[in-house]
């Protein structure tokens, strides 16, 4: 007998699929008229920019129904598409392809869905369903066929990684509603939903539901099936770091959950520590990553990191997302905190994906404003928004670190710039600098530019000025190797030696001196493709010479056991008794957390002096 090679061996396989699949399908079909349940979209939000996402069949665009985030969106929850053309006035079951929300593990049974046909009520079903499942009502009948189930720890974004649970959807009417020679339009609508505001359904972008499935469609099936298995080796990996943790040398570090709140956006974490021995902590708090409600919120802890409470939201300025707080404490005890916001949303709450033209509003749309307060953080004191005239640029993001006071009492602080020299490719870090209290702020230098973006920008620049009076700028890439980039001046911010890239992989990066003299970076390690590796978490590592080299040898691994890539942005701050503190934020089960890390850095000999 002849010997299969191995390609013949794999088309051979691939043909029984074919005809499993095929005789699985045929078995599906009834005596009433079958036709493709999807071909053109009437309605639809484009809440998903009509992005492609994984389902059982691979990955396809879909359209879905609002996005939970823009308010405006939610009050007409609804999508509409048009099927094939119905040939003959029968009874028929239209089939087509759907995605849906993965439900919180405390919801059983999700959001009801009215289900029309030709602007006629038909059903109702709902959302989340994980098996198959029948809903009928009258002469109507949506039979779902579970074909791709996700879970709340799959941990895919909620909001840009729109997976979801999916499937064949059947839905049988009877002859009155089928209309010959037309195609049908079929509605949803998510009726609201107390518990649980993010359910969404999604129509994806297949019209061949009814055929036998062809090679090319199996193998993106495959593809699919090979991605899920890549998630689950990547889960298992991580439940395996924790259960062995002793033996990997993990067990030192003490993990542990500072805040959530429900199904609320929390990102980063960004901490002061107080004369009088209190730690504070800025969030901002949302709807979602990207939306106009973000406020910030204060935590204060009077135990280093011990215990946290007394929520108070210090800044929430309407229809305004207000995305972080950075701040520190002067000598006078005055407590600034600059706020970066971001105004670029449309009126129905989404945000400006596509860049559209906005309406002038008499300040910067992507910008600053700062707060203060005089009693350590109980009150707080509106202040000003960064003036944009005169600086050579059209906007700023950050802060996305600390500022810094200054030997003058004058503060400094790094923030990403727009627009650098009239580019608008320039996209780099600058140093701002205020000489009364915040009140107003002047151009000093730029940190990092990028002339015509070939560097992929400088980004989120997180600065320390050392012992010796150097400031030293570590800075946030999106090259293809997400490198950490190093800059630093001696001359109080004047001027900065040509960015450099370093060994350490990450974004963003906060740098802090310890005591024994050495610099300190920590980042976040977001995977996914385009950024670092999977799995996510947190990691630190060292400079023993004033941030010209870093010891990545010897990097530590704080964190790595998240799994998807909104997570990170670390802050670090040395306790009295040499302990680090390293604040962050992560998410899981669908839901976000700030967390925190106390561990300790081992000591290191380097050129006979120990650090």
């Amino acid at each position: 007998m002849k010997k299969l090679n191995l390609f013949q061996m794999k088309r051979f396989a691939t043909v029984l699929v074919l005809l499993s699949l095929f005789f699985t399908s045929a078995s599906l079909a009834q005596s009433r008229q079958q036709v493709e349940g999807f071909e053109t979209v009437v309605f639809h939000h484009d809440a998903n920019r009509s992005g492609a996402a994984r389902d059982f069949r691979g990955i396809t665009k879909g359209y879905m129904t609002a996005g939970w985030w823009a308010q405006a969106q939610m009050k007409h929850n609804r999508l509409s598409w048009k099927t094939a053309v119905v040939p003959q006035k029968e009874a028929t079951t239209f089939s087509f392809i759907g995605a849906s929300s993965v439900l919180p593990a405390e919801i059983s049974i999700g959001p009801k869905v009215k289900l029309s046909i030709n602007g006629k009520y038909a059903l109702t079903f709902n959302l989340g369903r994980t098996h198959d499942f029948i809903w009928r009502e009258g002469a109507y009948e949506l039979k779902y066929l579970s074909r791709r189930t996700e879970f709340p720890y799959t941990g895919q974004h909620r909001q840009f990684e729109l997976n979801g649970n999916s499937g064949i959807y059947q839905f049988s009417v009877p002859q009155s509603a089928a209309q010959a020679g037309q195609p049908a339009v079929i509605e949803v609508e998510i009726l609201p939903f107390e518990r649980w505001s993010h359910g969404w359904f999604m129509i994806k972008d297949y019209k061949d539901v009814l055929k036998a499935p062809t090679v090319q469609s199996l193998e993106r099936r495959i593809e699919a099936m090979q991605k899920d298995i890549n998630l689950l080796n990547e889960h298992t990996n991580i439940l395996a770091t924790k259960l062995y943790a002793n033996m990997l040398g993990n067990d030192k570090y003490e993990h542990s959950i500072i805040y959530t709140n429900g199904y609320r956006h929390l990102h980063p974490a960004d901490i002061i520590k107080l004369k009088n021995g209190d730690i504070l902590l800025f969030t901002r708090e949302a709807t979602e990553h990207f939306a106009n409600d973000g406020d910030i919120v204060m935590l204060r802890s009077k135990d280093n990191g011990k215990t946290w409470g007394n929520r108070q939201v210090v800044s929430s300025l309407k229809d305004l997302d207000e995305r972080e707080g950075c701040g520190i404490q002067l000598r006078d005890g005055t407590i600034v905190l600059g706020i970066y916001y971001n105004d670029l949303y449309l009126e129905d709450g989404s945000y400006n994906w596509a860049g559209k033209k906005l309406p002038e509003i008499g300040r910067a749309r992507l910008g600053a404003h700062f707060i203060t307060s005089k009693d350590n953080g109980k009150t707080w004191q509106q202040g000003n928004f960064i003036d944009m005239k005169g600086k050579p640029f059209t906007g700023v993001e950050g802060p996305t670190d600390a500022p810094i006071e200054m030997p003058d009492g004058s503060i400094i602080m790094g923030v990403i710039g727009y627009g650098i020299d009239g580019d608008s490719k320039n996209i780099g870090a600058v140093l701002l600098r205020s000489t009364d209290k915040a009140k107003t702020w002047n151009y000093v230098s730029t940190i990092a530019g990028d002339p015509g973006g070939k560097m992929k920008g400088f980004l989120e620049p997180g600065i320390v000025r050392t012992k010796s009076g150097r400031i030293i700028a570590g800075l946030r890439n999106h090259a293809d190797e997400n490198a950490i980039y190093i800059s630093y001046s001696d001359n109080n911010g004047k001027t900065w030696v040509p960015p450099f890239k370093t060994e350490m992989i990450g974004h963003p990066v906060d740098l802090i001196q310890l005591k024994d003299g050495r610099i300190m970076a920590s980042y976040g390690v977001r995977e996914g493709v385009g950024r670092h590796l999977e799995p996510g978490g947190i990691r630190a590592c060292f400079s023993y010479d004033n941030g010209k080299t870093w010891d990545v040898k010897n990097e530590v691994i704080l964190r790595n056991d998240f799994i998807n890539w909104d997570e990170g942005y670390p802050e670090s701050l040395e306790l009295a008794d040499g302990r680090i503190l390293t604040v962050y934020y992560f998410n899981l089960f669908g839901k976000y957390y700030l967390g925190q890390t106390l561990w300790k850095p081992e000591l290191i000999d380097v050129l006979n002096k120990k650090f």
